[in-house]
């Protein structure tokens, strides 16, 4: 209680806090990262809270105003945890998340809100070639096997199947089987894009990381067809 009636004692200590709560706010516009500027925006508040509350005749006011403001703050700050942090989230879904590299934790948070998950039994058909494609589905297997024009390859799992569909709109481009059986995260397409099509930020997201999955399958899909150009390379003779 010292502490206090020395403020309410002494002026230029209340002007102090006043002054110090106008940095802080002065600052924290002053920074572009939105978890750093509300935070030093609600110390100011708070400064300019006991500013009004220990001077020799307090506005309650005011200080009820600023009170309300700190707390819409605290609020929004928490908001913009749970969108940059794993903060509360569960072990599985942290498992879930690691297949989703270039989603933030917030918009992974909102796409788990559309997943199912199943469990499939061994030499089970995910879709048939030409087959229109519902679910865009995470595949939590060792090997997805993919036949197209009579011949079949396989793909290293955990892979995503539907991607191409979700992308493109078109039905799917080969039959998919998973050999060994697995567990099937799956998503409607349809909701996903509606999802995406409300948010630029996620559908980039979606994007990026559709095309790394791609890439990934173009690079693994004839391994045999590189050794062989390989050996044939190393093989051959070299001309000058």
């Amino acid at each position: 209680m010292h502490w206090q009636q020395t403020i309410m004692s002494d002026p230029i200590s209340i002007t102090a806090i006043l002054m110090l709560g106008l940095v802080f706010k002065f600052i924290g516009f002053a920074i572009r990262d939105e978890l750093w500027l509300r935070t030093l925006v609600m110390a100011g508040l708070a400064c300019d809270a006991i500013f009004y509350a220990f001077r020799p005749e307090p506005v309650l006011q005011s200080v009820l105003t600023n009170s309300l403001l700190i707390g819409i703050n605290t609020l929004l700050i928490l908001a913009i945890l749970m969108e940059r942090t794993t903060w509360r989230m569960s072990g599985a879904d942290k498992d879930l998340f690691s297949h989703f590299p270039t989603l933030t934790p917030g918009q992974f948070r909102r796409l788990r809100k559309l997943m199912s998950t199943e469990t499939r039994a061994p030499e089970s058909c995910l879709l048939d070639e030409g087959q229109t494609v519902d679910n865009l589905m995470l595949v939590l297997s060792k090997q997805i096997e993919i036949e197209k024009d009579g011949k079949a390859f396989p793909i290293a799992g955990p892979t995503f199947v539907g991607e191409i569909a979700l992308l493109t709109g078109n039905p799917s481009s080969a039959g998919v089987f998973l050999p060994d059986g697995g567990t099937i995260v799956s998503i409607p397409i349809l909701r996903l894009q509606r999802s995406m099509s409300r948010s630029p930020a996620l559908s980039n997201a979606i994007v990026a990381l559709f095309g790394q999955e791609l890439a990934r399958k173009v690079a693994d899909s004839a391994p045999m067809d590189r050794t062989k150009r390989r050996d044939a390379t190393i093989g051959a003779p070299v001309r000058i």
